[in-house]
């Protein structure tokens, strides 16, 4: 009995690994396939001067966690392997001058945080996570100005702050999203789509014309389809008026890299976390790290990493 009672289990066993295995080569292979184009540099930072610019961004950390800069750049070609790195979980608010929101990712709510969090502790050596105040309690009675929002790409830790939004708002949300994230997805943004589902405020609108996609009624506003670490994986591009009249323009990278260090230095995640953890595609986020970087270079832009805390206060963005 006992030796029928292990054969069974081992044959489970096996089976559950042979349909991971299954799973993690569809990803990979379905990933590779996308390889959208990348729009000019140049071309994205020109700007009519007469146009409707936002003219404020301010940014929100819904959680942070300090790790091991091993975690998220590959240990080999690491500059400074002990140099300190803080995981941030960010959302983007952008302000036009008559009032109206629009949102970059939503981060996280302090429950789907500790849930997130708490596996990196033991997988990547890293200290216990710090859930903030959520993304719709910064916002407060401006929820109601919120009129568009985009997400850099649909896994949950960037998108479980809809739920306390939407709890909270009146009106649905118009969500902008380019093809490739509007029809493809895979196992590891499940989780995200279904979080977008049960909040039930948000209403879908496909941009068109491409490969830099103006967003309607938000001039200034672009998103840049990257594919590599999901298959809707997008950059947004916001050109913003300072009050000297002077335009910046910032990146929003979402999850192309976690440290700013992926861009500079032209440096991949970890092996284990681009083959098992989240399949991606090397080779594409390799060509959209060196157009991100090649974007760098244009005058007035700076790129803004999801998840690399220090970067993102060093940009001297004024947090919501």
């Amino acid at each position: 009995m006992a030796r029928r009672i292990g054969a069974s289990l081992a044959a489970l066993l096996l089976a559950a690994l042979l349909l991971l295995a299954a799973l993690l080569a569809h990803a990979h292979w379905s990933l590779r396939r996308l390889d959208p184009p990348l729009p000019d540099p140049a071309g994205l930072t020109r700007v009519p001067p007469d146009r409707d610019l936002p003219v404020r961004l301010a940014w929100v950390d819904t959680a942070s966690q300090a790790m091991p800069r091993a975690a998220v750049l590959e240990r080999a070609r690491n500059p400074e392997p002990e140099a300190p790195y803080v995981m941030s979980h960010a959302a983007f608010v952008l302000e036009w001058s008559d009032g109206r929101i629009f949102l970059v990712d939503c981060g996280m709510d302090r429950q789907t945080a500790r849930r997130f969090g708490a596996p990196l502790v033991w997988l990547a050596g890293a200290e216990p996570i710090e859930p903030r105040a959520p993304l719709a309690e910064r916002l407060g009675a401006d929820v109601e100005r919120v009129a568009g929002l985009a997400f850099t790409h649909l896994h949950e830790d960037h998108v479980a702050g809809i739920a306390p939004l939407c709890a909270r708002r009146k009106r649905p949300i118009p969500l902008f999203q380019a093809p490739l994230q509007a029809e493809h997805g895979n196992h590891t943004t499940r989780a995200g789509r279904a979080a977008l589902r049960r909040a039930g405020c948000t209403e879908p609108h496909r941009l068109e014309t491409g490969p830099a996609y103006a967003v309607p009624g938000f001039p200034g506003l672009s998103v840049v389809e990257a594919a590599g670490h999901t298959p809707g994986s997008q950059v947004l591009v916001a050109r913003v008026r300072r009050e000297s009249g002077e335009v910046r323009t910032w990146v929003f990278t979402g999850d192309v890299v976690n440290h700013a260090d992926g861009v500079r230095f032209d440096l991949p995640k970890p092996r284990l976390y681009s083959l098992l953890v989240v399949p991606e595609s090397s080779g594409r986020l390799g060509r959209v790290r060196r157009w991100l970087a090649a974007l760098s270079r244009e005058p007035g832009v700076a790129l803004l990493v999801s998840h690399d805390a220090l970067q993102l206060r060093a940009a001297g963005l004024p947090e919501l």
